[in-house]
C-alpha cells in the first residue's frame, strides 16, 4: 500500500525525504563551467525538514571525535512544488529568495539558484580516526 502511495507522488515530491541530513559540497558550476572544486570542505550543510515542509539549513563543522560544532545562524525555509519543480523558499529579514532542488537521492544533492549557480553536494561521510 505504501509503495502504491509513493508511486502516486510526483517525481519532485519523491525528492523530499532525501534532503534532510548532512551534505558536503563537491563543486559549483555556472553555464556548464566548473567554477570551483572542493577537495575537502571545512563545513557541512545540515538540512532539517519538518512534517509541514518547513525547515532550516545550518552550517556545521565536523570535529575529530565525530561530533559537530553547530553554527548559531540558520536559514529557515519552506519546500514547495510549482510547475513540476521542487523549491526551497527562504525568507530572511524580509528578503525572499528561492533555490531549485534539481536532484536529491541517497548520495547526491544538486541545488540551483536564479543567478545560474549550481551547487553539487555529496552525502557527508564522517571522518574516522583510530
Amino acid at each position: 500500500m505504501l509503495l502504491t502511495l509513493y508511486n502516486c507522488l510526483s517525481d519532485e515530491t519523491k525528492k523530499i525525504p532525501f534532503i534532510e541530513g548532512y551534505w558536503e559540497i563537491v563543486s559549483v558550476t555556472k553555464d556548464q563551467i566548473k567554477i570551483k572544486d572542493f577537495k575537502i570542505s571545512g563545513t557541512i550543510d545540515y538540512f532539517k525538514i519538518n512534517d509541514d515542509l518547513s525547515g532550516y539549513r545550518k552550517k556545521v563543522t565536523p570535529r575529530f571525535d565525530g561530533a559537530f560544532e553547530i553554527s548559531q545562524n540558520q536559514s529557515n525555509f519552506n519546500l514547495s512544488t510549482e510547475n513540476n519543480k521542487l523549491w526551497i523558499i527562504y525568507s530572511n529579514n524580509g528578503v525572499v529568495y528561492r533555490e531549485e532542488i534539481t536532484l536529491a537521492n541517497n548520495t547526491s544533492l544538486i541545488i540551483s539558484n536564479s543567478n545560474g549557480f549550481i551547487y553539487h553536494y555529496k552525502s557527508y561521510e564522517p571522518l574516522i580516526f583510530n
